[in-house]
Formats: structure tokens, sequence, C-alpha cells
């Protein structure tokens, strides 16, 4: 059996072909993309940029492990972080400046809710990908914890990036020794 197809029609075709896997793509990532935007996410409140206005929304693990202890964010907590931000515009572990930075608590909000206001007890960290400051010296790669020497170890690790932070001998032993809420 022998099937005879003009080239013409051959090539509508496989223009059909095509054009239906770019539809089909371009639903597939529209559902994906509607889903993912719907997903249950935990409440965050509004980062703040340096010049001013909020940005995406992150999540704020603080908040979330207040929570955990019944103790929710201030309604002023917005304010005081975009005025920490424009008071200290940059990590103090590395310099960095602009999108990715975190105003942290040195003594837990939740553990001290009368400091969670108070500008002595705020300092900014970032929330990098190669350089979580945050995560590695402000709670010792694990937001359960605190680190009450987060001012000693900035300067300590200065422009370090987290595989050189993890590797040293000082912040294991900060780590094994991390105090819990």
């Amino acid at each position: 059996m022998h099937i005879t197809v003009q080239a013409s029609t051959l090539v509508l075709i496989l223009v059909g072909v095509v054009i239906l896997g770019f539809l089909a793509r371009g639903l597939t990532y529209r559902r994906t993309r509607t889903r993912m935007r719907n997903a249950p996410v935990a409440p965050a409140r509004k980062s703040w940029r340096v010049k001013g206005g909020p940005i995406a929304r992150k999540r704020d693990n603080g908040a979330i492990v207040a929570r955990k202890h019944g103790i929710e964010r201030s309604p002023e907590w917005p304010a005081v972080a975009h005025q920490h931000l424009l008071k200290e515009p940059a990590c103090r572990a590395c310099g960095h400046r602009g999108q990715g930075l975190q105003v942290h608590h040195i003594k837990p909000f939740h553990l001290h809710p009368d400091l969670e206001l108070d500008p002595d007890n705020l300092i900014t960290l970032c929330e990098l990908k190669g350089r979580d400051h945050h995560l590695l010296l402000g709670h010792l790669d694990d937001w359960e914890s605190y680190n009450p020497n987060v001012r000693q170890d900035v300067k300590r690790f200065y422009k370090m990036s987290d595989s050189q932070i993890r590797a040293d001998p000082a912040w294991q032993k900060e780590e094994r020794q991390r105090p819990f809420a």
C-alpha cells in the first residue's frame, strides 16, 4: 500500500502541528502560572525598597516563627523597617545594596516583643543566592534559631560567600551551639 501526498498538503499539516504545539505550550504555561499565583503562601508583609514604596511580597520567616509562639507583627513594622533601610541601606555582612535586603531583629521579637520596633535591635542583612547572610549569620542556618553575636559575626565574615562561611570552623561551632526559641 502506497499513499501519495502533495508537498503543499504536507507543509500545511506540518505548520498546523507546530501551531498546535505552541498553543498547547502557551496554555500549559498559563495554567501553571495561575496555579502558582493562587497557591497558598505563608502570610507575608511587604518588603521595602530603599527609595520607597513596596516591592513584591516575600516570605516573612520571622512572622511565621512568631506566629507559632502566638505573637503577631506590629502594624507599625513596615514603616519601621522602611525607616531602618533608609538609615542602613546596605547588608552589614557584604555591603550589598538594592533588592534582597532584609531587616533582621538581633533579639527575636517573639522572645522580646518590646524590642520589635526598637531601631537598636535591627540590622540589615541580605537574602541573595550564594550569600544568604540573613539566614547564615542572622539565624545560624535555621529560621527557628537566632544569633546573639550577629553584630560581631557580620564583621568576622565580611564579604564571605555562603560556602566560605559554612566552611569556617568558628561558624560551625556557633551553628552547633545555636539557641532555639
